[in-house]
């Protein structure tokens, strides 16, 4: 592939950082925090090969029960078990630097921050943010919902219930994976449709956002690619992060991305998580159900997470948030993991966390805090933590038995270095580029022992 200065950190993309304009250091003004992925064990040791296999142990034995004297022995049993696969994902970050540019920052007499360290660093934090947010999603590598057609902007749903078009997953997140970053985005668009040949149909045409304009039930994303428009009901997703779908392709063929707790957390197979019409109602989605680990719900009923939502559905209303539905789904998922085992983590948004603090007020309760591995604070509540993530989803509240929870890895991130260099030449040019990679996947050995409270309140901060 050839060198392209518009895409790399040459001299005149890194001008800023130069000590001739600048200050005597560049000030970190983007959030970094990994929470969830923080929280979760790492497994390695499950790992064969390309998939993860996990033996879900899902029913017992019925070779027993009582008997008089004289009768017949209970007819002998086994326990059940259904082998899961948890296929990994490749996630990767790149980074290119002239040789110029090398020179001219090579120390601190000549810049406040040497290419190569800062660039290395920046790519590290930046992919293990998206896969923190990637662990939020489930794997469509979904980054908001349009709500109307558009040629010059991108307008984004940020609502939980009541958008101008349709409700789901998705419509909660505005434009919050693009404010960091406006003027530096590439997405393109990503489409459903239920009666055509292709079922899910990426638009490969490049969408470049330049800036990005909060309101209060949409955001607006400036769109500068002439002629590239919307339509109600598509998403954003980063370029060649999802493959189009046939009617003839396989369960799963359309995600690259982790699957996260969206897609793990739920009673449904994946594919109907963002695949759904304006009329608010799910559609069938794929032709072939695409199971969370190979195993569909309506084949494998016990594979299914707790899950509280309105009583019209999912996304169909809101209630506010109370003290008895929260100790309800902690209840359901404590009998369901086992008093002791789960759940061990609560986590959700910075929104409905304030619409927690605001009913412990109201009812004059104490909250009490909690310091977890990594540093981070939590609220107490039965003894266990009660947190937030930036990428968390606003109106729900995940109640997790994180040893039932891991990343299973064929690679930690590392660099690629084969060849004997984390620096590569690029050929032809005076130039070089460095590769990050992790090999690994998002997986569960038991669904049930986790739920999530859907469809609550909350006070949107803009």
């Amino acid at each position: 592939m050839a060198y392209t200065g518009s895409t790399a950190a040459i001299l005149s993309n890194y001008d800023e950082v130069l000590k001739t304009y600048y200050l005597p250091a560049i000030q970190e003004q983007l959030n970094q925090d990994t929470i969830l992925s923080d929280l979760i064990d790492t497994n390695e040791t499950d790992v064969s090969g390309k998939n993860a296999t996990i033996e879900c142990h899902y029913g017992r034995t019925k070779g027993f029960g009582a008997r008089l004297e004289s009768d017949t022995l209970p007819d002998a049993d086994y326990q059940k078990f259904k082998t899961a696969t948890v296929p990994m994902r490749y996630n990767y970050g790149r980074v290119t630097f002239s040789g110029p540019t090398i020179a001219a920052t090579r120390d601190e007499k000549g810049a406040y921050a040497r290419v190569m360290d800062t660039e290395i660093r920046g790519v590290t934090n930046d992919l293990m943010k998206d896969i923190n947010r990637q662990l939020w999603g489930c794997g469509y590598g979904m980054l908001g919902h349009c709500v109307a057609a558009d040629t010059t902007a991108i307008e984004l749903a940020k609502k939980y219930r009541g958008n101008t078009w349709g409700d789901g997953f998705g419509t909660t997140f505005g434009g919050k994976y693009f404010e960091e970053n406006a003027g530096g985005n590439v997405v393109v668009i990503a489409s459903f449709s239920s009666a055509a040949a292709t079922d899910f149909a990426i638009d490969t045409t490049d969408i470049a956002v330049t800036a990005v304009t909060v309101g209060t039930s949409t955001d607006v994303l400036t769109n500068t690619t002439p002629g590239q428009s919307t339509a109600e009901g598509d998403f954003l997703v980063r370029p060649s992060a999802v493959r189009t779908v046939l009617h003839t392709s396989d369960a799963g063929y359309a995600r690259k991305e982790m699957v996260g707790l969206r897609g793990i957390v739920t009673n449904e197979d994946l594919d109907v998580i963002p695949l759904y019409d304006a009329t608010n109602s799910f559609g069938s989605g794929l032709p072939t159900a695409d199971g969370l680990q190979g195993l569909a719900v309506g084949t494998y009923t016990w594979w299914k997470a707790q899950v509280d939502t309105h009583p019209s559905g999912r996304y169909a209303g809101q209630r506010a948030l109370s003290f008895e539905l929260m100790q309800k789904m902690f209840d359901k998922v404590e009998l369901k993991a086992g008093k002791g085992y789960g759940p061990d983590l609560i986590i959700t948004s910075h929104a409905m966390r304030r619409e927690y603090l605001n009913l412990c007020q109201t009812d004059r309760r104490s909250v009490n805090t909690m310091t977890l591995d990594g540093g981070w604070e939590a609220l107490d509540y039965n003894g266990v933590p009660l947190t937030v993530d930036f990428d968390a989803i606003d109106g729900e509240i995940y109640f997790l038995t994180t040893k039932d929870l891991n990343i299973y890895r064929m690679s930690d991130y590392d660099w690629m270095s084969k060849d004997g260099a984390v620096l590569s030449r690029i050929a032809e040019y005076d130039a070089y580029e460095a590769v990050l990679f992790r090999y690994a996947e998002l997986g569960t050995k038991r669904r049930n022992s986790s739920g999530v409270l859907c469809d609550l309140a909350y006070t949107a901060t803009n």
